[in-house]
């Protein structure tokens, strides 16, 4: 793990639980059919929205505009949030105990940027490319899987962000 903001509070707390924030970032192609999604260099299966955590003393808005450019090599700005969704993880994949709140933006690109800009950063992100919503893709993980499917009914029918909370136990 590199020397970030969680490797950083990793190194204080171990492995003990913790909460992080996260932001990720919606981007549809121009005809409304499809979605920028990246694959990931830590999961072999599906798709994953181009974001991260949050670094100390960012906006979520900040952070989204950040990591697309990381990831994407595409500048963007935050139209709208689409939702909020925790997920409690006991065990990572660094073996730590982690909850993460995740907040999900629509993003366009800024005046003057092109899709045909678009290149992965080959480390976080082995590639991205926008995919058709029909059929579904598959996520990386189920709880991205469930976000995908509330992006695209929820948040297309109103402008009213929705909230994704844990199955109780």
């Amino acid at each position: 793990m590199e020397d970030n903001y969680i490797a950083r509070m990793r190194a204080k707390v171990g492995h003990e639980g913790m909460i992080f924030n996260s932001a990720f970032g919606v981007l549809w192609n121009e005809k409304h059919d499809a979605i920028l999604l990246e694959k990931r260099g830590d999961s072999k299966v599906g798709y994953g929205f181009p974001g991260g955590f949050l670094e100390y003393g960012e906006s979520p808005m900040q952070a989204v505009v950040r990591e697309f450019k990381e990831e994407t090599n595409l500048d963007v700005e935050v139209v709208r949030m689409l939702g909020m969704a925790t997920h409690v993880n006991p065990k990572n994949s660094w073996g730590d105990e982690q909850e993460t709140i995740s907040m999900g933006f629509e993003v366009k690109l800024v005046d003057g940027q092109s899709a045909d800009q678009l290149k992965a950063d080959g480390d976080e992100t082995l590639a991205v490319s926008f995919v058709p919503v029909n059929p579904r893709p598959t996520m990386f993980v189920p709880a991205a899987q469930n976000t995908l499917e509330r992006i695209l009914t929820i948040n297309e029918e109103n402008e009213q962000p929705w909230l994704r909370e844990p199955a109780k136990k």
